[in-house]
């Protein structure tokens, strides 16, 4: 926990940030929300919002510093890549969103706020791409015959 500390407090500002600023949305997103769109009514608040997504940005994280502790340290970066492939998709998904749909009558801030929380996906993985920190693998690799883990076990 010690070792992800600085990229949680990372993530809980972006987090703050972003929630603010989707909280921003236009009147028009505010009556919709209200109206017709009820299931999104956590958007009207924005420390809500900002859990939410410090929500995501917790799981990510945890499913990354699982698989680097658990895993070879070749699967770990290719799940951090796959992990990227998804943010790439996800933020491209979000700019069409907000290109093509109704959702481009919204605020900037609004906009700027879910771009954000893109921006944070990708600092949780270039932080488990470019930090180098024992893996799983490595642990293993030190044991190396049968007499070495009974010289540990009778100590």
């Amino acid at each position: 926990m010690k070792k992800y500390l600085n990229l949680i407090l990372i993530q809980v500002v972006l987090s703050i940030i972003s929630g603010i600023l989707i909280y921003k949305m236009s009147l028009i997103g505010r009556i919709g929300i209200h109206l017709l769109f009820r299931k999104y009514m956590i958007f009207r608040s924005w420390w809500k919002t900002a859990l939410l997504l410090l929500l995501i940005q917790g799981i990510l994280i945890f499913i990354l510093a699982f698989v680097r502790n658990f895993s070879s340290k070749k699967k770990a970066q290719w799940i951090n890549y796959i992990m990227v492939l998804v943010g790439i998709i996800g933020l491209f998904a979000t700019y069409l969103d907000f290109t093509i749909t109704s959702h481009r009558l919204m605020k900037n801030s609004f906009h700027s706020g879910f771009y954000l929380f893109w921006i944070g996906w990708f600092i949780t993985c270039g932080w488990f791409i470019f930090t180098h920190q024992k893996h799983f693998s490595e642990n293993r690799e030190e044991f190396t015959t049968n007499e070495d883990i009974n010289n540990i076990t009778k100590q």
